[in-house]
């Protein structure tokens, strides 16, 4: 049941974004698309790390055929207790091209605007 209110949760959500998406304008003075960010977490925990790396997370988006156009590394900006085996709050930025939004969405990543305390770091 989870899982059915999960998928029509994702099949809304890339509804709304098409339909905002269609609405034209967005592009940028030199006529391409406009640049959007979006973030997963590397699933690294307090006190034992772990996780993806930036790469693997990249490539999870080249394989559903997304261009990749930059890559960095972040903190989600939540304050949380210091526990070990909680999150970290470390997160995988990328920039992409806004029409391909709908399917980084669809593979489970979200908008960094969403997160407004986030911020870049050195990976490390």
């Amino acid at each position: 049941m989870d899982r059915l209110r999960s998928f029509g949760r994702r099949v809304a959500l890339l509804l709304s974004v098409l339909l905002v998406g269609s609405c034209g304008g967005g592009g940028d003075a030199g006529g391409g698309p406009a640049v959007v960010a979006v973030y997963t977490s590397f699933g690294s925990v307090q006190c034992d790390g772990g996780g993806d790396t930036l790469t693997q997370l990249q490539q999870s988006l080249i394989a559903a055929g997304i261009e990749v156009l930059a890559s960095r590394c972040g903190l989600d900006g939540v304050i949380r207790p210091a526990v070990c085996g909680e999150s970290d709050g470390r997160i995988a930025i990328f920039d992409i091209a806004q029409p391909e939004l709908a399917v980084a969405l669809l593979i489970g990543f979200a908008m960094l605007n969403t997160l407004p305390g986030a911020s870049a770091v050195v990976c490390q």
